[in-house]
């Protein structure tokens, strides 16, 4: 893919990260996290912009916060003539209700105008689990992977879920129960095929490429070749499968100097190559990217960076820091 154009659409001085973008009723809808910074901080909102020109300009539509819980991550999805959005999320630790430490949960919320929102916990903390971008399956319904902690040990489990409503949420298979695997990115085949682009953070920090058939009960997996964090994978018109996310250059975490960037790459369905297609404008604490084609055959992609600020690297604690949301304008290199 060739990127045509990038800029920063929302920067105001504070730390916005963790993107998504959807088309809906005549509207470029964009939503991200806001907060003090990139760690878990019970300051974190979900703002919602939305543009009536093809993402020429955006206002914001709304802020959708909870006390006592950090929201993060959100992604959009629609259920029936509702734009929904699945958030994971912090809550503060509430010892009367078992809830010793920090525990990650999801949240729901849906709207009829993308203005007013409906926000509900669907996930409860005491279980521990977040869903990540969910998707629609041939079957009608919507599916998300979901990760939460093992039990017995500092390890993490990766989980099918699926629902009817967007509201409610059931198992249905573990996809991977080891390697920290964490934030995972569902992708369906015209042949009903899913495929699960699962990020890990032990050992060499590739992410693994899972695959399953209906009814998406046993999974084959193979190792990707490089590392990313903060993965996107969507299927383009053409048949092939892109990849974007946090990568470095060098490309091994083990290396010194690597330099985070927020890169596209084509997956090999077969071998789990990602091959090289572009960098984006990008640096420090980066990526989380969501895509939409537009009418013309071009591509938005939303994502966040702090390479314009002497503050947008990863901060722990209380530390300030400062990141923007950008919108990159991408088409087919066959265009």
């Amino acid at each position: 893919m060739n990127v045509l154009d990038v800029r920063c659409i929302h920067d105001p001085g504070c730390h916005c990260a963790f993107t998504d973008i959807l088309s809906w009723n005549g509207r470029i809808y964009v939503v991200f996290r806001e907060a003090v910074n990139h760690g878990v901080h019970f300051s974190g909102q979900i703002v919602v912009l939305g543009s009536a020109d093809y993402g020429a300009s955006f206002q914001v539509h709304a802020r959708l916060a909870h006390r006592g819980y950090d929201l993060r991550d959100p992604h959009l999805f629609i259920v029936q003539d509702r734009l929904c959005l699945a958030i994971p999320s912090w809550v503060v630790p509430e010892p009367d209700r078992g809830i010793p430490e920090r525990i990650r949960c999801t949240h729901i919320a849906q709207s009829e105008d993308g203005i007013d929102w409906d926000l509900q916990l669907v996930l409860d903390p005491l279980q521990g689990r977040t869903l990540w971008r969910p998707r629609r399956g041939p079957d009608g319904r919507w599916y998300a992977a979901s990760y939460a902690p093992a039990r017995g040990n500092d390890d993490y489990r990766v989980a099918l879920y699926r629902s009817k409503d967007g509201w409610s949420w059931k198992h249905v298979s573990l996809i991977h129960g080891k390697d920290k695997a964490n934030e995972t990115e569902l992708c369906f085949l015209p042949d009903g095929e899913l495929l699960a682009l699962v990020r890990r953070e032990a050992g060499p920090c590739r992410p693994l490429l899972a695959a399953s058939r209906p009814p998406y009960h046993t999974w084959t997996k193979l190792e990707c070749s490089r590392f990313l964090q903060g993965p996107l994978l969507e299927r383009l018109p053409d048949g092939s499968l892109l990849v974007v996310g946090r990568s470095r250059e060098p490309l091994e975490p083990e290396e010194p100097g690597g330099q985070c960037r927020t890169r596209g790459f084509r997956l090999d369905r077969e071998t789990g190559k990602l091959e090289d297609l572009f960098t984006l404008p990008s640096g420090g604490d980066t990526s989380y990217a969501g895509l939409q084609e537009l009418q013309d055959g071009t591509f938005l992609l939303s994502y966040y960076s702090g390479h314009e600020h002497e503050d947008g690297s990863y901060r722990d604690g209380e530390s300030p820091q400062r990141c923007g949301i950008y919108l990159a304008r991408l088409e087919s290199a066959a265009t």
